[in-house]
């Protein structure tokens, strides 16, 4: 099972792969769900990072219904961060109908060719999941993160199955909000392939924590 940590801080990324994690979403500002990384700290994470990047390309939190010069923000974004050696990319946005844009998905697409494309929460709030579904596949999209249009992905883990299953081996659905240790073995014993958590102890501070990514790859392992 591929572990996935959301970093936000360049402890969090040593952490993680000290800890054994597979890969690094990398943002900042956690704290709003996350949006995209400044070029110095993207420059700053992939000299200290021996794991895979994805880069979240998020121009600012709340909803994700966005502007066009907003896009145009996400597609420079993209554009510059194709200058370092990152892996992909995460990105995610709705029409004003809470539907997905073909044309859009296509641009994305197109304009990040041999890089890893992700779809992430975005996806929960989708009126149409299973059309979307399809539509992400059509465009060759790798991995949907999601957490089954609630709150947490426990609460979600029927609807996560649901997509799962729909989506076959077309492509990845990845649980993702609200993962920890005690819910971990409920996505390991359903058989999915990938998982993503931010792994923090917010009594302890806001980096991924050591202990709790150790604990999980442990988990994913037996």
């Amino acid at each position: 099972m591929i572990v996935e940590i959301c970093a936000t801080s360049l402890k969090s990324i040593i952490n993680a792969q000290d800890a054994g994690a597979d890969r690094i979403e990398l943002c900042q500002e956690y704290l709003i769900g996350g949006v995209t990384p400044s070029e110095t700290f993207t420059h700053q994470s992939i000299q200290n990072s021996r794991i895979p990047i994805n880069i979240l390309i998020r121009p600012r939190g709340g909803d994700f219904n966005f502007t066009d010069k907003e896009f145009d923000i996400m597609i420079e974004s993209i554009y510059n961060f194709k200058n370092y050696n990152v892996n992909g990319f995460v990105v995610g946005f709705l029409n004003d109908k809470n539907k997905l844009d073909s044309n859009r998905l296509a641009e994305f697409r197109n304009i990040t060719k041999g890089y890893e494309l992700i779809f992430h929460r975005a996806f929960d709030y989708l009126n149409n999941q299973d059309e979307s579904l399809e539509l992400l596949i059509e465009n060759n999209f790798d991995r949907i993160l999601c957490s089954g249009s609630t709150s947490d992905s426990e609460k979600g883990l029927e609807k996560l199955i649901h997509l799962k299953n729909a989506a076959g081996n077309k492509i990845s659905i990845m649980p993702g909000g609200g993962v920890n240790l005690n819910n971990f073995n409920l996505f390991k014993s359903s058989n999915f392939n990938e998982i993503h958590l931010s792994a923090i102890d917010k009594n302890i501070s806001l980096d991924s924590n050591y202990d709790i990514i150790k604990e999980i790859v442990e988990m994913s392992k037996q």
